[in-house]
């Protein structure tokens, strides 16, 4: 039989404890070293919880080093859109290698539709069609837009207040704008005893021919902005076509002549794609014997 003993504390012994904890608690070392050793043990263990929120969130919006991202090849310079400049002309976006230009093409045409409001012309408005070499994935409609705007510009040749243009699509024609490939300019300017070399344009009878690799690559000192070159093109071979012959540089500083065979050098003149500056005045020079 098993006796059950008490183990209830004597009377006093409870209160003796207590009194003893309240004593350390209030005054004592060890309530104190206990707390500040507590603190010591959570405060990097706060540290690390509060680093892992911030990576998380770092992690989630990007962190500095992910935010700027690299560029992509679309959008590096070299393909980017450049600024419009000075000759009032939007710049090229992209050009192609010269390696992707075909050398030759078929000889036959596509000659853009539609026409064109006359523009200029109080003596005479010369009508002119667009043509396009078959196969070399150019528009004939694209080229005749440019073509438009260049001959209705202000500083083109209707500056003069006596000629005038219209583009039409089909009967017969005062001459044409045709862009070709260099074999094809070549045979063209050829049978008219003119060597382009595969290079250069020219204006032969009722033809304004057009170098497709000058129409996409300009020349030196038109490498950033090709579609100003293009009205340089326009302007000195139908200026040809007008009867104006080659032109030099009238001094140091002063703009290029539009009749100037600017691919040649610029002979110390600035580049210039217009026959009349801003002001309707002639930019002419020398003539060339």
């Amino acid at each position: 039989m098993n006796v059950h003993r008490s183990t209830s504390p004597p009377p006093g012994a409870a209160h003796r404890r207590r009194r003893g904890r309240a004593r350390r608690g209030r005054g004592g070392k060890p309530a104190l070293w206990t707390g500040l050793a507590a603190a010591l043990v959570l405060l990097p263990l706060g540290h690390l919880a509060l680093k892992d929120r911030t990576a998380a969130s770092h992690g989630a919006a990007g962190s500095p080093s992910t935010l700027q991202a690299k560029p992509s090849p679309e959008a590096s310079p070299a393909s980017r859109s450049p600024e419009p400049d000075t000759s009032g002309t939007a710049r090229e976006k992209v050009r192609p290698s010269s390696t992707a230009i075909p050398s030759s093409g078929p000889g036959t045409f596509d000659t853009a539709g539609g026409s064109g409001a006359a523009v200029g012309g109080n003596e005479r408005t010369l009508t002119y069609t667009v043509q396009v070499e078959d196969g070399i994935g150019i528009a004939a409609a694209d080229v005749a837009a440019e073509v438009e705007r260049v001959l209705a510009d202000p500083r083109g040749w209707t500056a003069d207040g006596r000629v005038g243009f219209r583009r039409v699509s089909g009967g017969t024609s005062d001459f044409r704008v045709r862009l070709a490939t260099a074999g094809t300019v070549d045979r063209i300017c050829g049978e008219y005893g003119l060597d382009t070399g595969g290079e250069v344009n020219c204006s032969v009878g009722k033809d304004v021919m057009v170098n497709l690799k000058r129409w996409l690559l300009a020349t030196q000192y038109y490498t950033d902005d090709v579609t100003s070159y293009r009205a340089l093109i326009i302007n000195h071979e139908v200026g040809h076509f007008l009867g104006h012959g080659h032109e030099t540089c009238p001094g140091a500083g002063r703009p290029a002549p539009v009749m100037m065979q600017q691919i040649k050098g610029l002979h110390g003149c600035r580049t210039n794609v217009w026959p009349y500056d801003d002001d309707g005045r002639p930019v002419t020079g020398p003539a060339v014997p």
